[in-house]
C-alpha cells in the first residue's frame, strides 16, 4: 500500500513540471499578411510579410522602435527560389521567431498568378499551422505594393483586406477553397483588386486607396481571366455558396421607349442553386437564382403607383439578372474555367455519364456545355411607400 501511495504522489508530481516547449509571446513576430510576386530574375520569387508592431497598436503610444513612419505594422521582403527559402531569409533578419498561425490575408501578384500558384498552395499543403480559412486574393500588379495603402478605419492593411473579403462584396475565397478545387480539377475565382492614389485629399498627403477592381479566373493552377466588377457580381451570385452569399447588390431598370420610367432595386437576401439533368443530347445544367429586393428609388413618366407597376419591375428585373448571369457563365465558358465546378454535378448525378466525359471535360465544358439560368423574386417593400 505504501508503495502505490508513493506512486500516486509521484505522478501528482511529474504534473508540475511545467511547459517545457513554451515560447513567450515577446519572443515571436506574428505574421497577419503575406504578400507573392515573382522575382525580377528569372525561377525566382518574392515574398513580403507584414507583422504588427505591438508597441505602435497601443491608442496614443509611438513606440521607440520599429517603422521610422510611426506605422503600426513592419514590412519585410526577400527573394529566393522558393517560397521556403525566402521565409528562411526573413526569418534571418528577425531578433523573433515568425509565427505564421495568425495570418489573416495572402495576396498574389499579377505576374505570379500569371505563371501559376501551385508552388504556394503546396507549401501551404505542408504548413499545419496555416489557417485553410485564410482569405486569398490577386493584386493588379505587384503584390507588395498592397500594404501601401492607408488604413483609413483600421490599424493595419491586412485588416483593411479581411474586412474587405468578410463583406463578400463578391468572392470570399481561402486557402481551403484554392485546395478543394484544385483537387477536384475544378475551376475557382478570387478577389481582384484596384489600387491607386486616392484623388480629393486636403492635407495633399500621398495616400493608396484599394478597393475591388474585379475577379481572377483560375483554372489548373493558373489565372485564365480577369472580369470586371460587374461580371463578377453576377458570376459570385451563380456560385452561390462557392462565392458566400454577395452583400446587397443593387440593380437599376428602366422601362417606357425614353426611359423616362426607372427604379434602384436592393436585394436583402440572396441565394443560387445549380443542378443538373441528363437528356439524349448530353447534361442541361441549371442554375435558379432567388432573391428579396427593397424598392429604393422609383419614377415613372405617368405617376404610377410603385405597388402597381410590381409585376412589371419583377419582369424587368428577372430578365436583367439572368440576363447578366447568362452573359458571366458564357465568359468563363470561353475562358474554359468551372467556377460553378459543373463536371462535379455530372460525377455526382451520372457516374457512368462523367466517366464518359471526363476525359474531354475541358473541351465539352468550353464548347458544348448547355446552361439555363432562371430568376425568381419577390419584392418586399417599396421604401417608406405604402
Amino acid at each position: 500500500m505504501r508503495v502505490i501511495r508513493l506512486g500516486m504522489a509521484l505522478l501528482l508530481l511529474l504534473n508540475l513540471t511545467g511547459c517545457w516547449s513554451k515560447v513567450e509571446l515577446d519572443e515571436l513576430t506574428f505574421i497577419y499578411g503575406m504578400f507573392i510576386d515573382k522575382g525580377e530574375e528569372r525561377g525566382t520569387v518574392e515574398v513580403s510579410i507584414s507583422s504588427p508592431l505591438p508597441n505602435r497598436l497601443m491608442s496614443g503610444t509611438q513606440g521607440g522602435s520599429g517603422a521610422a513612419d510611426g506605422r503600426a505594422y513592419s514590412m519585410i521582403t526577400k527573394t529566393a527560389a522558393t517560397i521556403p527559402e525566402a521565409v528562411i531569409l526573413i526569418q534571418k533578419d528577425l531578433s523573433r521567431r515568425l509565427e505564421i498561425s495568425h495570418i489573416k490575408i495572402v495576396v498574389v501578384g499579377k505576374e505570379y498568378a500569371s505563371q501559376g500558384i501551385g508552388e504556394m498552395l503546396e507549401w501551404f499543403k505542408r504548413q499545419p499551422e496555416v489557417p485553410l480559412g485564410t482569405y486569398i486574393m490577386a493584386a493588379p500588379g505587384r503584390a507588395s505594393d498592397i500594404p501601401k495603402l492607408s488604413p483609413i478605419f483600421e490599424q493595419l492593411p491586412d485588416q483593411v483586406l479581411s474586412s474587405i473579403s468578410k463583406e463578400n462584396l463578391l468572392f470570399s475565397t481561402t486557402i481551403r477553397d484554392c485546395m478543394l478545387s484544385e483537387a477536384s480539377h475544378m475551376g475557382y475565382a478570387m478577389d481582384y483588386l484596384s489600387f491607386g492614389l486616392k484623388s480629393g485629399n486636403a492635407e495633399k498627403k500621398e495616400e493608396y486607396w484599394v478597393g475591388i477592381g474585379g475577379v481572377m479566373l483560375f483554372q489548373e493552377m493558373k489565372m485564365r481571366g480577369l472580369m470586371n466588377v460587374s461580371e463578377g457580381r453576377a458570376l459570385a451570385w451563380a456560385a452561390g455558396n462557392l462565392a458566400g452569399h454577395i452583400a446587397f447588390p443593387v440593380y437599376s431598370i428602366d422601362w417606357d421607349d425614353d426611359g423616362a420610367g426607372a427604379a434602384n432595386a436592393i436585394f436583402l437576401r440572396n441565394t443560387a442553386a445549380s443542378s443538373v439533368s441528363m437528356t439524349p443530347e448530353g447534361p442541361l445544367f441549371h442554375v435558379k437564382i432567388k432573391g428579396h429586393a427593397s424598392i429604393t428609388y422609383f419614377k415613372d413618366s405617368e405617376h404610377r403607383d410603385a405597388n402597381k407597376l410590381s409585376p412589371l419591375l419583377l419582369s424587368k428585373l428577372e430578365q436583367k439578372v439572368a440576363g447578366e448571369i447568362t452573359a458571366a457563365l458564357d465568359r468563363i465558358r470561353q475562358e474554359g474555367v468551372d467556377v460553378l465546378q459543373l463536371g462535379m454535378l455530372v460525377e455526382w448525378n451520372d457516374p457512368a455519364a462523367w466517366r464518359k466525359l471526363r476525359e474531354r471535360w475541358k473541351d465539352y465544358y468550353t464548347s458544348e456545355a448547355r446552361i439555363k439560368v432562371t430568376a425568381k423574386f419577390i419584392i418586399e417593400d417599396f421604401g417608406s411607400e405604402k
